[in-house]
């Protein structure tokens, strides 16, 4: 009998959710089943083998928008190929996308959640923690501390107005779980009981953190600066919304 099938449930699901062979198999379901298997392997790996990837800051990101999607709202996933023009290079060829208003939302609900009264005797650790997290989140997703600067303004819905049209600002997961998943990957290998299972000897060199994305991935001029919408990429020559700039690309 297969033994840590937690393992096999992570790399299945992160499959169906990242590679395009298994686009057929992607429903309502998909994107909740991965942010699972992911908390889920997380626990495991820790359990069992005193690995422990949640200081990750990868998994710090994913976690906060898995938490609001099993606690609080729904997280719905919008799939588009990355549009590219002339002197763009981008590191991936696919989005999966989540309004930026609900990434938002997930990183309120986590601050609403962990930030007591003032008067609480935990206060000043509680704000210890979650300025420590978000921290770590800032290490991977550039644009954290604008996020935080006006957090309930990006509960909102926020859009800009690009060449006469208005755009709902995207956030693009593509990067984060991909990058995850090849940590998640090495970790195995490292482990003798997880190192010798077939879905962990399958995996090819690609799967490894030395391929992961970087911080900064999307090389561009500054006459084609792509923005990041719930539609994909966006080139505008004129951007005339009050929107705050500095949430793209």
């Amino acid at each position: 009998m297969e033994k840590h099938t937690f393992i096999d449930r992570y790399f299945h699901s992160q499959r169906e959710l990242l590679d395009v062979r298994y686009s057929e198999e992607r429903d309502i379901n998909t994107l909740f089943t991965y942010l699972n298997n992911l908390h889920s392997a997380a626990d495991k790996l820790h359990e069992l083998f005193d690995c422990n990837i949640k200081t990750i800051p990868e998994f710090k990101l994913l976690r906060i928008i898995r938490n609001y999607f099993h606690h609080v709202g729904d997280v719905d996933e919008i799939r588009l190929h990355v549009k590219v023009q002339e002197n763009v290079l981008v590191s991936h060829s696919q989005h999966i996308l989540i309004p930026l208003e609900v990434f938002a939302k997930s990183v309120k609900s986590f601050v609403d959640k962990n930030v007591p009264d003032p008067k609480s005797k935990s206060y000043q650790y509680k704000i210890k923690f979650v300025s420590g997290e978000m921290a770590a989140v800032t290490e991977v997703f550039d644009y954290t501390t604008t996020l935080m600067r006006d957090l309930l303004f990006y509960c909102e819905k926020p859009s800009l107005n690009l060449d006469g049209t208005n755009y709902e600002l995207g956030f693009d997961m593509y990067k984060f779980v991909f990058n995850i998943t090849n940590i998640i990957a090495d970790k195995c290998r490292e482990i003798p009981e997880l190192e010798r299972k077939k879905v962990i000897q399958d995996l090819g060199l690609s799967y490894s953190a030395e391929m992961n994305i970087p911080k900064h991935d999307v090389y561009c001029s500054p006459f084609s600066v792509p923005i990041t919408t719930t539609e994909g990429f966006i080139y505008a020559e004129v951007v005339t919304s009050s929107q705050p700039s500095a949430v793209s690309p």
